[in-house]
């Protein structure tokens, strides 16, 4: 399998109707998004967080681009929209329109991926993501960014980056 879906081999349906993730400091913005762990989310040790490293590494790289491929056909699309009186404008501008449509579809497969582990994406820039685990006998959030060697913080189900601690 080739393209963005080679990374993830099964995928189920998204509800993914706005951006792939939310702008930075809003509300919708899932570094600060707080919610309960579902109970049917598999619980990670530390060990078993690091051993997924190389398979979240190489989604989130798969993301990264994706990502910058998305940026530039729609900055490309919406430049093929403003170009007035060029009659090619329109066609390359449905080209960029179903472009941008199969890259969404790709990204929505690697998201569905990571959600299928039980992994929560939060920042697709700073390529954090947080694994259900459980500490002292309550649920918690094994936290890692790509800046990190390793899965070694951790915060509660109801905080956010921030306040994450070394394990």
């Amino acid at each position: 399998m080739g393209g963005a879906g080679a990374v993830a081999t099964r995928s189920r349906p998204t509800q993914l109707t706005g951006p792939i993730l939310a702008e930075p400091g809003t509300a919708q913005d899932a570094c600060y998004h707080r919610h309960p762990m579902t109970p049917a989310r598999p619980l990670y040790t530390i060990d078993e967080a690091n051993a997924l490293m190389p398979q979240v590494r190489a989604v989130l790289l798969q993301l990264a681009v994706e990502q910058r491929r998305l940026d530039t056909a729609h900055a490309e699309m919406h430049r093929q929209l403003d170009a007035d009186g060029d009659p090619s404008a329109g066609a390359e501008a449905a080209r960029r329109e179903a472009e941008i449509s199969r890259i969404r579809d790709g990204m929505q497969s690697l998201l569905a991926h990571l959600g299928e582990m039980g992994i929560e994406l939060r920042d697709i820039e700073m390529g954090l993501v947080d694994f259900p685990g459980e500490r002292e006998g309550e649920q918690v959030w094994l936290c890692w960014r790509m800046a990190d060697p390793s899965v070694a913080y951790w915060h509660r189900t109801d905080e956010g980056y921030a306040t994450r601690k070394p394990w």
